[in-house]
């Protein structure tokens, strides 16, 4: 889900539930909170972990959550951050144990609303490293994110009202209901129009189009079906492992790639993990991809096919003992 989701509605339900300007603050600090993570993601970049340091990664589960909602409601009280910030908004940020609570509660709200998106998130890190998700929503969905935001301009611009508050979280909980309504009935006529119980579907923007996977050996089909017009449109497959040309010890080089943290990050992230090997000069280039991402790039076209290409792919270099990341 998107920023203004996440803040909007911890906001509408703490002032719902007529709560104390601070304990609302605090809601709505533990409803953004695990998203400072975009900000852990130069330290992956130069020094490469499985520890999870990403965005959607170690902030967004219950254990690691707590302490973050508990550091940023702590840095927000500071009255350096907090001057600056009540300059532009209505913000009363106190670090107590009471708010505490609140800042969790509002961890566990934005934990909800992503878990409904595609890919989800690690609720259970680091006990458990699987990532959760209904598979419901996008990553963000465009129409919750332009009713969100409309939402927040309306309070930013209007004195407080608590008939205005009842109104905004109805509308909010209908649109929300809403959507994540019509995309599980979409959902599930994905994947019975495959009348394949080993098919996933997985969400697009579009709440009426779907991609449909399913593994099966030693490849990976993917389908396109289009709940609008009831068919499928597209479909394709893909190899697990397609070698392009032959070499010796290619065994010996996924080994040694497995070992590098940034393609155990690649596969924790993906659908599902296809790779291209070549042999050439006593080198291995093993190109590893997601064959659903793969699928939803190819109408993309410039620079977001090029920025997609590089989140959606891995290639990496073995040559001897040694694996490198191109």
């Amino acid at each position: 889900m998107d920023l203004f989701s996440h803040a909007l509605f911890p906001y509408l339900l703490g002032n719902y539930f007529k709560k104390r300007k601070e304990e609302i603050t605090a809601f709505v600090i533990g409803g953004i909170a695990p998203d400072v993570d975009i900000f852990l993601l130069l330290i992956q970049y130069l020094y490469p972990t499985f520890f999870l340091i990403t965005h959607r990664g170690i902030t967004h589960s219950f254990f690691f959550g707590f302490f973050t909602g508990i550091i940023v409601l702590y840095v927000a009280s500071r009255n350096s951050v907090k001057n600056i910030v009540q300059k532009h908004i209505d913000f009363e940020p106190v670090f107590s144990r009471r708010n505490m609570v609140f800042a969790f509660a509002g961890i566990i709200v934005h934990l909800v609303l992503d878990y409904s998106t595609t890919r989800g998130v690690p609720l259970f890190y680091p006990f458990d490293v699987t990532r959760y998700s209904a598979e419901l929503f996008f990553y963000t969905d465009i129409y919750i994110t332009i009713a969100s935001l409309i939402m927040v301009i309306f309070l930013l611009r209007r004195p407080f009202r608590t008939q205005n508050i009842t109104k905004l979280l109805i509308i909010f909980l209908i649109i929300l209901a809403g959507m994540g309504g019509l995309r599980f009935v979409e959902k599930n006529n994905t994947e019975q129009y495959f009348h394949d119980g080993s098919i996933k579907s997985f969400p697009t923007m579009n709440p009426f189009e779907w991609y449909a996977q399913k593994e099966e050996g030693t490849k990976i089909d993917i389908y396109q079906y289009n709940g609008w017009e009831g068919k499928s449109n597209y479909n394709t497959s893909f190899q697990r492992l397609n070698v392009i040309s032959e070499g010796r010890e290619l065994e010996k080089a996924l080994v040694l790639a497995d070992e590098l943290p940034q393609l155990k990050m690649f596969k924790w992230r993906a659908h599902s993990v296809a790779v291209n090997a070549s042999y050439g000069n006593g080198t291995w280039v093993l190109e590893y991809y997601d064959p659903v991402q793969r699928v939803e790039m190819r109408d993309i076209s410039g620079a977001f096919r090029i920025a997609s290409a590089r989140f959606s792919s891995l290639t990496i270099n073995v040559t001897d003992d040694r694996a490198i990341v191109k």
